[in-house]
């Protein structure tokens, strides 16, 4: 059934919108024009562009009159609706904390094309001179971009709509600034007949609609699928920007099926074909791909504008279609993120899970955004870049059955690691390198029983693989893993974050998964592959004391001088945990009850835990020193991870 309100929503009613700006905005605007200060609009943008606060000292450089009208219109406009409840708008700032990465790039990929395609409305956007320049560039769009994308930060942000909150100081300093594009728009011979009053209630509404039901129709087409409670307050916040902004009380809706009905009805009415529009949706893809584009994910932008809007739309604003080549590439891209998408056939599984993958790239492009034509920085709060830098990848590790698969695993988990900065990826690399070294040795069957040990070596890493998804669900992992993932956000050297893990593996893991296949007496068969195994990552301490070097430069100079001492003295201390794990693996396989194996077991995490902790907090007489060596290392994270993956100094196997 539809609603009285939707039911008022016909096409005449739309065109009357049309002709209707913001009274209470465009007032202000004329009252300091007819007070002669023409001149004085400009000074006050540049100081609301410089102080996020209000009120601000800042004002008092302006002539009193003037200043007058502008403190009363920012008094007069920053009152919440009695209707807004405050705990809606919690509700959708945890929506925005959960999703804020995907948000931002639907923004990209489906609400602003969608504007684009109303072609009246996209007049003005081309209209202000503030999209492109003359030399090509896209620098005055990327400024818009990031002008757009920075509101609905500042909307969506923990505690925006409270006091000194960065939402209501936002859409005042944007509602006077749309009053002052009519001015400027209609000054200059804007046609009203065609187009209607510059920003209009239409246009207005239209853009807000993009905002709270495109988004949410877009997080959809990404397999996300909000709560009814998320969902309702999430429509909620923005039918308080609506009020807040100026959208009048008959187009302003909380309701999601209104909404959708409404945004159906703008566009059945104003979609069209337009330079304009095609000209704006180019630039946006421009931007994207230039900017947001990574990999094997290069030049994708104009598959997920496709994807996201629909081919009618796409086709009106003449986005370009994807050929076979492009098919093949998209598939490709994804097989690279996940070999889960090697099977899958269904197009809109594909380029959603792509969708989800390009998302991640978005909180690189804002933090690295700055404005030089006003000076200003992207701005994110720490709330939500510590959420989303530290984010989940859009895949669980399922427990795998061969070797390759253990090996594939580790390159999608490093590839996360890698993008996320992230310390617990140094071990990662490591891991990896190891595990092809056995996979190696079992293919030139170099052990006693290679089918068995490649069995220990699956087994060894879906330990690691469930410590991860326990990780990646922020649930506890066993003792000695959660000492290694906690030790991620402390300042140690590269060498403690990975004897860190590579303790949690080998003096617990290990005696685990022993103690499981080789029961009882079965365990001292295992002995000599054992050792093998474990002289393959001893033949690497060459490559990684160089690696090392590299990271922290002074090291260098050591491992030329002390060569054979520092592996001497790193063999023994993996040696003193190998001892242990294989103490602890007898001890299991022989423990006769239950009972007696899980005491064991629970010792073992203990012990191991303790050690893990010595690791990364040694005494003060070398913590120090190590600490220091801490701060030296260069570079990121990633850059260690790279250098971690050289393999050009890794000796055969034989």
């Amino acid at each position: 059934m539809t609603s009285p309100l939707a039911a008022a929503w016909t096409d005449d009613f739309l065109w009357q919108k049309r002709r209707v700006g913001d009274p209470p905005a465009d007032a202000v605007i004329q009252t300091l024009l007819d007070r002669n200060q023409k001149g004085e609009i400009d000074q006050i943008f540049q100081m609301l562009v410089r102080n996020r606060d209000f009120p601000n000292p800042a004002f008092d450089a302006l002539p009193m009159d003037v200043k007058t009208v502008v403190e009363e219109y920012f008094v007069a406009t920053r009152k919440l609706p009695t209707w807004a409840k405050p705990y809606k708008l919690m509700i959708a700032a945890d929506v925005f904390r959960q999703y804020g990465p995907q948000i931002l790039m639907i923004l990209l990929c489906k609400s602003l094309p969608l504007c684009y395609t109303c072609w009246r409305g996209a007049k003005v956007l081309y209209r202000t001179g503030r999209l492109r320049v003359h030399d090509g560039s896209l620098d005055s769009f990327t400024r818009r971009l990031m002008e757009t994308a920075q509101f609905v930060v500042n909307i969506l942000q923990p505690n925006s709509f409270e006091h000194n909150g960065d939402a209501i100081l936002s859409i005042q300093k944007v509602r006077l600034m749309h009053a002052a594009i009519r001015f400027h728009a209609q000054e200059r011979g804007w046609d009203l007949e065609t187009y209607g009053v510059p920003i209009n209630q239409e246009d207005l509404v239209g853009t807000l609609l993009s905002f709270n039901v495109v988004i949410v129709d877009g997080l959809k087409q990404l397999d996300i699928e909000l709560t009814p409670e998320e969902s309702d307050a999430y429509f909620h916040l923005w039918r308080v920007v609506g009020h807040l902004i100026g959208v009048d009380d008959d187009l302003n809706s909380e309701d999601a099926d209104e909404c959708r009905m409404l945004m159906d009805a703008i566009l059945k009415q104003q979609a069209g074909p337009s330079v304009e529009g095609t000209e704006l949706t180019d630039a946006c893809i421009d931007l994207m791909d230039s900017r947001l584009s990574f990999g094997p994910f290069r030049e994708v932008a104009h598959v997920l504008v496709r994807f996201f809007i629909g081919d009618p739309y796409a086709d009106m604003l003449q986005v370009r279609r994807e050929d076979a080549e492009d098919d093949s590439f998209a598939l490709n891209a994804m097989q690279w993120l996940d070999k889960r998408f090697r099977s899958v056939s269904e197009r809109s599984v594909l380029v959603a899970a792509l969708g989800r993958a390009f998302s991640s790239t978005m909180i690189e492009m804002v933090l690295d955004y700055h404005n030089g034509s006003k000076n200003e920085q992207f701005y994110l709060p720490s709330a939500l870049t510590d959420t989303w830098q530290a984010s989940k990848p859009e895949f669980r590790i399922p427990t795998v059955q061969r070797i390759d698969e253990v090996i594939f695993y580790l390159d999608n988990v490093l590839r996360h690691f890698r993008a996320q900065n992230n310390p617990i990826g140094l071990f990662t690399a490591v891991y990896r390198m190891v595990t092809q070294r056995v996979a190696d040795g079992i293919r030139m069957g170099l052990f006693e029983n290679n089918a068995k040990m490649e069995e220990v070596d699956v087994r060894f890493g879906n330990r690691y693989f469930e410590a991860l998804n326990h990780y990646f669900d922020d649930e506890p992992a066993s003792a000695p893993w959660q000492v290694s993932f906690d030790a991620a956000r402390q300042m140690i050297t590269t060498n403690q974050h990975i004897f860190a893990a590579a303790n949690a593996h080998i003096t617990y893991d290990l005696s685990l998964v022993v103690t499981d296949l080789f029961p009882g007496d079965e365990i001292h068969r295992f002995r000599n592959d054992y050792d093998r195994m474990n002289q393959l990552f001893d033949d690497m301490y060459d490559q990684m004391n160089d690696n090392i070097a590299r990271i922290y430069r002074p090291f260098g100079l050591v491992v030329t001088y002390l060569d054979e001492q520092l592996k001497n003295a790193e063999k023994a201390y993996m040696k003193r945990g190998r001892t242990l794990a294989w103490q602890k693996s007898i001890e299991l396989a022989k423990a006769i009850t239950e009972t007696e194996r899980e005491r064991l077991r629970a010792e073992l995490e203990t012990a191991s835990a303790a050690l893990g902790r010595k690791i990364i907090r040694p005494p003060w007489l070398l913590h120090l020193p190590l600490r220091y060596i801490a701060r030296k290392e260069f570079g990121t994270t990633a850059h260690k991870v790279d250098v971690m993956l050289r393999s050009a100094l890794m000796p055969t196997v034989s």
